[in-house]
């Protein structure tokens, strides 16, 4: 995996991380903005390069893993409190925060997102760079929802300094670790695990397009956000 990629998947989250850490910037529009921008891109790579390798040789099973990493996305959520779509508040839940219980959902979450990073089956290297782009415009924000949200709970600046070092780390570990499994794993091990992580994709792009509408329509802003993120990924596939 390139130097640059890896900077990148590691500086993003680590600035919206910080950005929450040491300012009291608020702008939840601009925040769903910019996820609205990066689910539009990362679904539109999704059905242009992610479906199409892993349904080449697909079966019975494809689908099932498929659908099962959309269903487990709905399940982790549990745990992040939608932290993954920029969400800044818990929308009136009385339910205690656990502090360790988010940062473990969203870091699996962003362990997963990172995996189809680390091998050459799904993109080439300017492919691989837009992708790792368009993950990067999610983590950003979601870094920045994670860090303000346990700010307010009073956890103290180290540990959030702890936090936001481990969340940054995880996408280039994903990517590195799925290096490891598709030299070590069946081809077929490896198509299952690819099609999990494309299901819980699915789940996040269309979640973030379609849970941040007001009143569930869509702004002008969004919508043009939505198209530029779908220009974007037309353009370098």
């Amino acid at each position: 995996m390139s130097f640059w990629i890896i900077i990148l998947l590691i500086s993003f989250p680590l600035a919206g991380g910080l950005l929450a850490l040491f300012t009291n910037y608020r702008s939840e529009h601009r925040l769903k903005l910019v996820l609205s921008f990066g689910g539009a891109y990362l679904l539109s790579i999704v059905a242009f390069h992610l479906i199409p390798h892993i349904y080449e040789d697909a079966n019975f099973l494809t689908g099932v893993f498929l659908l099962g990493g959309f269903f487990f996305q709905i399940a982790l959520e549990r745990y992040s409190r939608g932290i993954e779509h920029g969400h800044l508040h818990l929308h009136g839940e009385k339910t205690k925060l656990i502090p360790y219980e988010i940062l473990f959902s969203l870091s699996l979450h962003s362990f997963m997102e990172g995996m189809p990073l680390g091998t050459d089956v799904f993109f080439n290297y300017t492919q691989k760079l837009s992708f790792a782009i368009g993950i990067v415009l999610h983590e950003l924000p979601a870094a920045f929802a994670m860090i303000s949200l346990l700010k307010a709970a009073k956890l103290s600046t180290n540990i959030l300094r702890i936090f936001v070092v481990v969340y940054a780390s995880m996408s280039t570990l994903g990517a590195l670790s799925s290096r490891f499994i598709i030299h070590s794993a069946d081809d077929h091990v490896f198509d299952y695990l690819m099609a999990f992580v494309v299901g819980t994709f699915l789940h996040i792009a269309t979640t973030i397009l379609f849970e941040n509408s007001e009143n569930h329509r869509f702004s002008w802003s969004k919508i043009w956000a939505i198209l530029l993120g779908i220009l974007l990924a037309v353009i370098i596939s």
